[in-house]
C-alpha cells in the first residue's frame, strides 16, 4: 500500500466490500447508525445529540475531501460500504496517539447488519498495516468495554495483545480493557 492510497480511489477491504475516505455525503449515514442503542451500548461518546456527531465528523470529512484534490493530507477514517448496492457497512479510524509520537489509536463502528461479517477484524489488521509499514509506527493500540466480547474479538484476531484491564474506568461497573501491538510484536505475526 503507498503512503496516500487512501486519497485515491476506494480500495476492496474483501470481496464485496469497499473502503474509503469519510466525506461530508458519509455523514448522515454514520448519525443513523448511532442512533441504535446495540451500537452505541459500548460507545462512551453515545449516545448523544445528533449534533454533537454532525460537529465531529464535518470537519474530518471536510478534511479528507481537501486531501481529494491535493490540498491536505487524509484522516484516516474511512467508511466501508458494500461494493455493489453501496450501502453503508460501517467506519473505521487510525489516530495517533494523544501527545505520543510513533502511537496510533485504532477504532471502528459497525452497524448491526454488519456484525460477524469480518468486516471490522479486517480492517483494523489493513489498518495496523498501515500504521507500521507507511507511518513508521512503533506502537498501535485499542481499548473497549471489558464486557463488548464482539470487539475484544476483533483486537485478538488483529493480532493485538491484551495489556491491561483497568476496573470502573466507564463507570463503576463498566471496566475497560486495553490491546496493544509493538513493532516488534508485529514483525513476529
Amino acid at each position: 500500500m503507498e503512503k496516500r492510497f487512501l486519497a485515491h480511489s476506494p480500495q476492496t477491504l474483501r470481496e464485496g466490500y469497499l473502503i474509503k475516505l469519510l466525506l461530508p455525503s458519509d455523514i448522515d449515514d454514520i448519525v443513523f447508525m448511532l442512533r441504535d442503542e446495540q451500537v452505541t451500548r459500548y460507545l462512551p461518546f453515545a449516545p448523544a445529540p445528533e449534533s454533537v456527531y454532525r460537529d465531529y465528523f464535518l470537519p474530518i470529512a471536510e478534511q479528507n475531501e481537501a486531501a481529494l484534490s491535493g490540498k491536505a493530507e487524509p484522516s484516516i477514517t474511512l467508511i466501508i460500504r458494500e461494493a455493489e448496492s453501496n450501502h453503508f457497512a460501517g467506519m473505521l479510524g487510525l489516530v495517533p496517539a494523544a501527545m505520543t509520537a510513533g502511537v496510533y489509536e485504532v477504532g471502528f463502528q459497525l452497524p448491526q447488519r454488519a456484525w460477524g461479517k469480518g468486516l471490522a477484524s479486517q480492517g483494523c489488521q489493513m489498518l495496523i498495516q498501515y500504521a507500521f509499514d507507511q507511518l513508521d509506527a512503533h506502537k498501535v493500540t485499542a481499548d473497549c468495554y471489558a464486557n463488548n466480547t464482539g470487539s475484544e474479538r476483533v483486537m485478538m484476531k488483529s493480532g493485538m495483545v491484551k495489556e491491561g484491564h483497568q476496573a470502573g474506568y466507564y463507570a463503576p461497573d463498566e471496566d475497560r480493557v486495553i490491546y496493544g501491538l509493538t513493532r516488534k510484536q508485529y514483525l513476529n505475526l
